[in-house]
């Protein structure tokens, strides 16, 4: 679980405008008169940072190149309108993933995996310690070859026509972090939902007090949070800046549109997830995420695009082996799924996994003592990993997952009970291709996909159905990452796996 931020250099009082155009000599280097230009507006270390880099930085013909004051250590500048601040050494340890995560876009639309276009990359990045704030070079093409050569998606004509003309553009940018601090408090929040209340905060909380000016003992303080390991991948240009909108996923930014009088910057909400690089360097972060929950969440990413891509799985034919005419109901007491211990329910769930066995939601439901709700669940499963990711919510779940197996070994019962259900049961191809032939001679129909029946609207009308489906997602994502291990074609087992989902 985690923020994404958005915030403009417009949020804090940086004395001059976001972007400039640089003006170049023709060996790259800032000439004498450009220089003095430069120095009025990066000051004499800012130049001198970036007149170190330019050495070393090659620009494509009839590109330009675009100097971007991003925003203000919380030292100098305090909390920017948002309420968001960022901490003088957080700024200097982060602002190089700009260069690594960010690109140029509009109105941050902003998933090149989705086919969203990009307009510029970014070149060098650097701490001005003399204006204590991050300042970037950004390299923006003006013809369409030109972007073919930077591997952009169209020239930044927009951009161009008003740099050229000397005019200032709204820019506004994105980072992800695992969570933020108040600074009244210090309480840790992933999400909105987790801020801190007038009972366990004395400057009000920051669920109600945000950016407000809160007297303590004759300390006025303006109640804010700060961001810790910022990840930085968006820079784009929007039709008005987005000084108003920090959440953590979509349900909170529609709250906080109605609340906070939103001006209107976008016709909709943006997309507010980050992308799946951003999201894996972040999970990787020291002390935030062991190497279990990494690998999950990137296999969870995987099964999210997976799940977008129904072309990609197994075939509609596979979905007979999991009909309840090949594979009826598994025996819970058999494996001590039904226990009331969880340990032992976690070496259950192991000794199936290493059989390449995954429980079928309806089974799932049965254990969970949820059985009423597999129709709807299954009704939801189609996208839970995405709308997961979407609020946020995926990490945490991944990190707390009840039904997760353990690595500990199965008690000899339960191993028994698991190699004699491989047959019936189990994703290796043997065994589904045997099922699938003997529906098909039986003469029975291929089941109907239940789960592409879901909409967004069904999973907000059915809360406990989606909460089963998303439990039995992340069950999935465990078990999947334990047959990994060991499974030399896993990509085509995760390919089954989706077409499981399929049938209830």
């Amino acid at each position: 679980m985690a923020h994404v931020k958005f915030f403009s250099p417009a949020g804090w009082d940086l004395g001059v405008p976001a972007a400039s155009m640089m003006k170049l000599a023709s060996n790259g280097r800032l000439g004498p008169n450009d220089r003095r230009e430069f120095v009025k507006r990066a000051g004499v270390a800012g130049a001198n940072i970036f007149d170190n880099q330019l050495e070393t930085i090659k620009f494509a013909k009839d590109t330009i190149p675009v100097h971007l004051i991003a925003l203000g250590a919380k030292e100098a500048y305090g909390p920017n309108r948002n309420g968001d601040a960022f901490t003088e050494a957080m700024l200097k340890s982060a602002h190089d993933t700009f260069v690594k995560h960010a690109y140029w876009f509009r109105n941050h639309k902003n998933k090149k995996a989705d086919g969203n276009p990009h307009f510029g990359t970014v070149k060098a990045s650097a701490y001005n310690p003399q204006m204590r704030r991050v300042e970037l070079i950004c390299e923006l093409p003006t013809t369409k070859e030109a972007a073919d050569r930077l591997g952009c998606n169209g020239p930044a004509d927009r951009e161009f026509e008003k740099l050229a003309r000397g005019e200032d553009i709204a820019v506004s940018m994105a980072c992800r972090v695992p969570y933020d601090v108040c600074s009244g408090c210090g309480n840790k929040a992933r999400t909105r939902e987790e801020y801190c209340k007038a009972a366990s905060c004395k400057y009000g909380g920051c669920e109600a007090n945000l950016t407000k000016l809160v007297k303590i003992a004759g300390d006025a303080h303006i109640l804010h949070v700060e961001n810790p390991n910022p990840i930085f991948f968006d820079i784009s240009n929007v039709f008005r800046p987005a000084d108003r909108i920090a959440y953590a996923g979509k349900a909170d930014w529609l709250t906080k549109a109605a609340g906070d009088n939103w001006d209107g910057t976008y016709d909709s909400p943006p997309d507010v997830s980050a992308p799946i690089s951003v999201v894996l360097a972040q999970s990787m972060l020291p002390g935030q995420w062991t190497p279990y929950v990494q690998e999950q969440i990137k296999l969870a990413h995987g099964l999210a695009a997976l799940d977008q891509q129904p072309e990609r799985w197994a075939g509609d034919a596979v979905k007979r082996a999991f009909a309840a005419d090949v594979q009826p109901d598994i025996d819970l007491d058999a494996l001590e799924l039904s226990s009331d211990k969880p340990e032992k329910v976690a070496a259950a769930l192991g000794a199936l996994a290493d059989r390449k066995i995954i429980l079928p939601l309806r089974d799932f439901g049965r254990m969970t003592k949820r059985a009423m709700l597999v129709d709807d669940a299954g009704a939801c499963l189609r996208g839970v990993y995405y709308r997961m990711i979407d609020d946020g919510s995926l990490e945490r779940r991944l990190s707390t997952n009840r039904y997760a197996p353990i690595e500990k070994l199965a008690s000899s019962k339960q191993r028994e009970v698991a190699a004699k259900m491989v047959s019936t049961y189990s994703l290796e191809k043997t065994s589904v291709d045997s099922r699938s032939t003997r529906s098909a001679i039986r003469g029975h129909q291929v089941p109907s996909s239940k789960s592409t029946i879901w909409n967004e609207k069904k999973a907000h009308d059915s809360p406990l159905a989606e909460e089963l489906a998303r439990d039995y997602a992340c069950y999935k994502v465990a078990a999947l990452r334990r047959i990994a291990q060991f499974d030399d074609e896993f990509t085509l087992t995760a390919r089954i796996s989706m077409c499981q989902n399929q049938v209830i």
